[in-house]
C-alpha cells in the first residue's frame, strides 16, 4: 500500500476531482485519508507512475508519505534539502528538528521558505534540484514529483496567438477540463486560439475545433501549427455543431463569458442542439444560472460547478460536468 500526498494548485476542488478522474480511468483504487485545503493524502494499492502526474494541471507537487525520514541514501553526497510547510499553522520546531538532523547526520545545505511563507515553490524545488520534505499535520512526505513549470509557461505565454482582452482560459484549467471528461477524442465549439485543442493534443488525445469566427480558427491553427500539432478545424456556430460533427464522445469547451446579456439562451440553444450526440459535456460557464434548465433537459450533473477566476477577475468561471442521460 502506497501513501501519497497531493499539492493542489488555487482551484483545489477542481484539482481533486481531476485527480480522481485520471485514477479511475486508470483504474487505480485509491482510499482519501484526508483533505484539508490544497492538500489531499490517500492510500493506493498500487505505485503511481510518473506519467500519471504528468498529466494532471491541477496538482503542483506529489510527496510520498514516510514513517521515518531516512538520510542514509544521501550520505556521503552533497545534496541541498528544502522543506515546506503545508499545515494552516506552521510547526517550526519539527522544521527546527529536521534541520539539525540533516545536518547531524549528512552535513547537507537546508533550504527554508522565504520570510513570510511556509512553502517552497515548484520553481525552487527544480531549479536548485531540492530534496524536499513536506510537513502536514503529524505527516511527513518526500516530494517525488513536481509539475514542470517550464512546459506550462512555454504553452501558456510562447504561443504565437494570444487574446489578452478576452480572458484566456489557463492551459491548466484546460487541462483539467479535458481530463473530467475523460475521453479519448473531444470536441471544442468555441475553439477560440485554440488553447483546449492544444492541451488535448499534448496528451496524446484527438481534438476537433469550431468557432463561429473564422479569425478565430485561423488563430487556431496557427497556434496548433506551433506546437507540431494539427486537428480538424471548422467554420460553424455551436448551436449547429451537431449537424456536421458526430464521431465524438465529448465537448469540452468554454463558452462566451460576456457581456452577459443573451448569453443563457445561447447555452440553452447550445444544449439543445448536443442533446443525443455528445455524452458527456465539460463546461465553462460566467454563472451557474441554467445548470436547472439544464438538467430538466435530460442532463444529469455529473461534478461542479467549480469556480475558477484570477485575481481580481471581474468574470468567474463555473465549471461543470453534465452526461447526456440518453447514454
Amino acid at each position: 500500500m502506497m501513501k501519497y500526498l497531493f499539492v493542489f494548485g488555487n482551484t483545489p476542488d477542481l484539482s481533486k476531482a481531476e485527480l480522481e478522474a485520471v485514477l479511475k480511468s486508470k483504474n487505480f483504487k485509491l482510499t482519501q485519508i484526508i483533505f484539508e485545503g490544497k492538500v489531499l493524502c490517500i492510500d493506493c494499492e498500487d505505485l503511481i507512475p510518473e506519467e500519471i502526474f504528468n498529466l494532471l494541471g491541477g496538482t503542483v507537487k506529489v510527496g510520498e508519505i514516510v514513517e521515518n525520514v531516512d538520510f542514509s541514501e544521501f550520505v556521503g553526497k552533497k545534496i541541498s534539502f528544502g522543506v515546506s510547510i503545508l499545515t494552516a499553522k506552521a510547526n517550526w520546531k519539527d522544521v527546527i528538528d529536521l534541520d539539525k538532523k540533516i545536518k547531524k547526520e549528512i552535513g547537507g545545505r537546508f533550504v527554508l521558505p522565504p520570510k513570510g511563507e511556509t512553502e517552497l515553490s515548484s520553481v525552487v524545488v527544480k531549479k536548485q534540484m531540492l530534496v524536499e520534505y513536506l510537513l502536514f499535520q503529524d505527516l511527513i512526505a518526500k516530494t517525488i514529483w513536481v509539475q514542470d513549470f517550464e512546459d506550462w509557461g512555454k504553452r501558456d505565454y510562447g504561443k504565437p496567438q494570444v487574446e489578452a482582452h478576452v480572458g484566456m482560459l489557463p492551459p491548466k484549467v484546460a487541462r483539467m477540463m479535458i481530463n473530467l471528461a475523460q475521453s479519448t477524442n473531444i470536441l471544442d465549439p468555441f475553439c477560440g486560439t485554440g488553447t483546449i485543442l492544444m492541451e488535448a493534443l499534448t496528451i496524446g488525445l484527438s481534438a476537433i475545433g469550431s468557432d463561429k469566427d473564422s479569425r478565430q480558427i485561423e488563430r487556431a491553427r496557427k497556434n496548433l501549427e506551433w506546437l507540431g500539432e494539427s486537428a480538424q478545424l471548422l467554420v460553424c456556430d455551436a448551436t449547429n455543431i451537431s449537424q456536421k460533427i458526430s464521431a465524438v464522445d465529448a465537448i469540452v469547451t468554454e463558452a462566451d463569458l460576456g457581456p452577459k446579456h443573451g448569453l443563457d439562451q445561447l447555452y440553452i440553444e447550445c444544449f439543445k442542439n448536443w442533446k443525443g450526440k455528445f455524452k458527456i459535456i465539460v463546461i465553462a460557464l460566467p454563472s451557474p444560472n441554467i445548470i436547472d434548465k439544464v438538467k430538466s433537459m435530460g442532463y444529469t450533473l455529473e461534478s461542479g460547478p467549480f469556480i475558477y477566476a484570477r485575481p481580481q477577475a471581474i468574470i468567474k468561471r463555473h465549471i461543470v460536468v453534465f452526461k447526456d442521460g440518453t447514454y
